[in-house]
């Protein structure tokens, strides 16, 4: 009987797990058009790559992103896994600023997974993706070493989290409550964002690279952390990608790479707007940050 008790506990487990795993691959494929296989090798390569555009409308940013992609997919070793619109620069990085001259307005972020390090240097360096760049006014790249079994673990993650909060009876995160007093920073956010309805209704994908501060930053961080990740599994969406940052310019000094989704402009919106957020957002604590909140645009690709 326990033998049972036992087999039969372990197949709902995993049958949980599974489940959960094809919730968050369906808002991957579905929802994020990001294309990243969902088990591959621990040798492969990912380059983050933010680009500015002074074109005149979304038909000429996608002919410039068409290009860059049909540059870098040309080898069978590469291919781009995400591609974002910006919506709202919510942070700027103070390397960029420093390696540019000031704040740059970035327009796209394109996210591409490489066989390796050595594959990635090299369509970086060829002459077919130096001139697709040439449509941008500004380019910046940043690697990242991307585990696998991290990535696949997070929906468990959130899903252990999502099984404690039932259980516990903790009250929920939604309907977002707005905070008491209107922050015109945020509004001006907000409308900026809710004006990509149009590729953001049911995503959005906040493109994050990371510095590390001191160990007070970073408890401050892992609190803002928490309560993140207690709304995410709820909402049922979070990190679609997290890796170590491998900086690719002399002198940058990025620790992290994270690509978080959020299911959609108004849901991001209101969370902005909600006093959960504002309760929190003063403890995300870091030396150095640049937070692009993109809408998705691969499939337009």
């Amino acid at each position: 009987m326990l033998r049972w008790t036992l087999v039969l506990t372990l197949v709902g487990i995993v049958s949980l797990v599974v489940w959960q795993e094809l919730r968050y691959l369906h808002a991957r494929r579905d929802v994020v058009h990001d294309a990243q296989p969902l088990f591959h090798s621990s040798r492969v390569f990912h380059v983050v790559t933010f680009l500015s555009f002074a074109g005149r409308d979304d038909g000429e940013l996608f002919a410039a992103l068409r290009g860059l992609r049909n540059a870098s997919e040309s080898g069978a070793d590469a291919q781009v896994v995400y591609a974002g619109k910006v919506a709202v620069n919510a942070l700027a990085s103070q390397q960029l600023v420093d390696r540019f001259g000031g704040e740059v307005p970035w327009s796209a972020v394109l996210l591409t997974q490489f066989d390796s390090r050595a594959a990635a240097d090299r369509v970086l360096a060829s002459d077919g993706y130096r001139h697709a760049l040439t449509r941008f006014g500004h380019a910046y790249s940043c690697g990242m070493q991307r585990s696998a079994w991290l990535n696949l673990g997070i929906p468990v993650i959130l899903l252990g989290k999502r099984i404690r909060q039932i259980l516990s009876g903790a009250p929920s995160h939604f309907p977002f409550v707005p905070a008491a007093e209107p922050n015109p920073a945020i509004e001006e956010r907000a409308a900026q964002l809710l004006s990509a309805r149009e590729y953001g209704e049911h995503a959005v994908v906040v493109v994050n690279l990371l510095r590390e501060g001191t160990a007070a930053n970073a408890a401050a961080d892992r609190r803002y952390t928490a309560q993140m990740f207690g709304m995410m599994a709820e909402g049922v969406h979070g990190p679609m990608h997290v890796g170590v940052a491998v900086p690719l310019a002399t002198g940058d000094e990025f620790d992290r790479v994270a690509l978080v989704y959020y299911p959609g402009v108004q849901y991001f919106a209101d969370m902005m707007r909600s006093r959960f957020y504002r309760d929190i957002v003063g403890d995300k604590q870091l030396a150095d940050t640049q937070a692009s909140i993109t809408v998705p645009v691969l499939d337009r690709l």
